[in-house]
């Protein structure tokens, strides 16, 4: 692939003066404008006649990294060029770099000419490109409030900030990594950064809202909730708080993506894109988010660049910005169509996609196409690729990938970044994926894996006497993604030969992590034995409930308090529900095992019969 060419410089613009008497709008700063030409007040320092200003339109210059199928070449263009030729551009989100870039792409579809039904919907994939000519007077009426240099509304931006606070490191994506990420990244670690081309200046601005990290921020001026000149209790993103997915198709085509990501819906009353509203206020503000738009272009940040005389950005205001009323998972739950779920009673979390020693593991993903669970892994964009290959509106043979990010952050408090890994993991064509049979089955294959690895875990731990820290992160199953990609595909033909498979791999998989586990040869044959079983040592409770009766060696006996605890006789043992629940023989929650009991069920049947399924008889029947 050729090298991407560089930003153009920017254009030019005659900002006419403003008299002091002109207040400029009125309006409520949060809601959208009532047409494209409301503007704000203009900072004092452009108050010159016709002070020639640099301008980046960012609907025209080049700054989106695309591959152009009839040149042959990487190029950047403008949102514009992006959309009317999306169906010959190719846009490829291997790392989070991009993820910005495609969801205000995918906003800026939406408000042009998003479609509103599934009839708009199907339409619109089946046709050549996108509506063109739509897409074109939506962008050209709001083109002014796309300037990221613009003096008085800048893209993204508050155009109410007329002071930098910090140099460009702070626009570096390294700096997010706190302490270790300047100090392993050159640029960073060399001293001041040059000046930044106004194209790579709008990718890392995106990129600075979107995952910017939490904690304490410096208050912009005037603001009225600034304790010492800063700002306390600032939250990451939407994004950066949930487990982000879309869809891709081979070849990455632009046009695809978008439609795959954006299920059809008619624009919510008062939701509108951050360029369609106000330049926002300098302080922190809290309010509602108004729909779909809003939060794809959320203001996490109140972020000014500025620019020398030639458009080259050489510093920047950061300070907090608009943080949502409601939870941010709630609202990222409900409106974000790029996200993933697990269903909870407690409420929805995000999805893990990553093992808890931050492996991917690929086979996750197909979890999302099991609606049928009892607290099933969701996602809107998934759900709409179901239904439009259940359609028939997908080319039958057409391999469907699902994307998936997640932010690492290296303390609970969020406030220094440790990675954004992206995996790519295979969900099958949209032939499997029309099938209820065929989604089930890949379910099951995935949660095969997972229960293998549980028991890997279990078992090594009784038969090593090793603890926890030393066993979990030598059992992760890893390396088996040509494996799974391989294995979905062999079960759009055949689902057994497809179980088969991929029972095969994962068990391959287990006996190398075996075979380099340290312990005796008499050990390691004891636990390839058994590790396909689901554990039924009493010995996996005995040193918890050991620990609990015992201050230890030589200690006193320390006496249960208060309502004895009911054994139940369940799987070579002696457990209470809440043990029985810890157990990998354990299907359900610890509540459903709770009501199943009372209402008269076996303890073994209640805890190892799946929601809504019949009761597997071993472990190999859940694949």
């Amino acid at each position: 692939m050729a090298s991407r060419s560089p930003s153009p410089p920017p254009t030019w613009r005659a900002f006419p003066d403003r008299t002091p008497t002109d207040p400029g709008p009125q309006t409520d700063p949060h809601e959208a404008p009532a047409g494209p030409l409301a503007v704000v007040r203009q900072p004092s320092s452009y108050r010159e006649t016709l002070m020639p200003v640099p301008s980046f339109p960012l609907t025209t210059s080049g700054w989106i990294p695309v591959w152009d199928q009839d040149t042959r070449t990487a190029r950047d263009v403008g949102l514009t060029e992006a959309l009317t030729r999306a169906h010959r551009l190719a846009m490829f989100t291997g790392n989070s770099d991009q993820l910005p870039l495609l969801r205000v792409l995918a906003a800026a579809f939406d408000a042009a000419c998003g479609p509103r039904d599934t009839a708009e919907w199907d339409a619109a994939w089946r046709a050549d490109a996108l509506d063109a000519d739509r897409i074109t007077a939506y962008l050209d009426q709001w083109a002014d409030r796309l300037d990221l240099l613009h003096p008085e509304h800048p893209a993204f931006q508050c155009g109410a900030l007329t002071n930098a606070n910090r140099g460009l490191e702070a626009l570096h994506p390294g700096s997010l990594g706190g302490a270790a990420g300047r100090w392993f990244n050159h640029a960073l670690s060399a001293g001041d950064l040059p000046p930044c081309a106004a194209g790579e200046a709008a990718r890392r601005l995106l990129y600075l809202i979107t995952y910017d990290v939490a904690g304490i921020k410096g208050a912009a001026p005037g603001d009225p909730a600034e304790r010492g000149s800063k700002i306390y209790g600032s939250k990451v993103g939407p994004m950066a708080d949930a487990t982000h997915v879309h869809l891709q198709l081979p070849g990455a085509r632009l046009k695809d993506l978008l439609l795959l990501n954006l299920p059809p819906q008619p624009r919510t009353p008062g939701d509108a894109p951050v360029w369609e509203r106000q330049t926002p206020p300098a302080p922190v503000r809290t309010r509602e988010v108004t729909g779909r738009l809003d939060l794809l272009t959320w203001p996490n940040r109140r972020i000014r660049l500025f620019a020398t005389d030639q458009g080259m950005v050489n510093a920047l205001a950061v300070h907090d910005g608009d943080r949502t009323s409601a939870p941010s998972w709630d609202v990222a739950r409900r409106l974000d169509p790029m996200t993933a779920w697990r269903v909870r009673d407690k409420g929805d979390i995000p999805m893990t996609i990553l093992s808890a020693e931050s492996w991917p593991q690929p086979w996750r993903g197909v979890l999302l196409l099991d609606q049928d669970a009892e607290y099933p892994h969701t996602s809107q964009a998934v759900q709409h690729a179901v239904a439009a290959a259940q359609r028939g509106v997908l080319a039958p043979a057409t391999p469907i990938n699902a994307v998936t990010s997640v932010t690492v952050h290296s303390n609970r408090h969020q406030a220094v970044l440790s990675d954004i890994p992206v995996v790519t993991m295979p969900l099958g064509t949209a032939a499997q994926l029309a099938r209820d049979e065929t989604r089930s089955v890949l379910a099951k294959m995935a949660g095969y894996a997972g229960a293998i690895e549980r028991n890997l875990r279990a078992h090594a731990k009784a038969v090593s006497g090793r603890s926890a820290e030393q066993v979990n992160s030598r059992m992760v199953l890893s390396d088996l993604d040509h494996e799974w990609a391989e294995a979905v595909a062999l079960t759009g033909h055949d689902l057994d030969a497809g179980r088969a498979a991929w029972r095969k791999a994962v068990r391959a998989a287990a006996d190398h992590k075996i075979d380099t586990f340290p312990m005796s040869v008499m050990d390691r044959a004891k636990l390839r034995s058994v590790y396909e079983d689901p554990p039924t040592e009493q010995a996996m409770v005995k040193k918890t409930a050991s620990r609990a009766t015992s201050a230890g060696p030589g200690g006193p006996t320390k006496r249960r308090r208060g309502r004895p605890t009911t054994k139940h006789e369940a799987f070579a043992g002696s457990y209470s529900l809440s043990e029985i629940a810890a157990l990998p023989q354990c299907v359900v929650t610890y509540k459903t095992l709770a009501s199943r009991v009372a209402q008269g069920w076996g303890v073994e049947e209640a805890a190892t019969t799946p929601g809504r399924r019949r009761r597997p008889s071993s472990i190999e029947s859940q694949d």
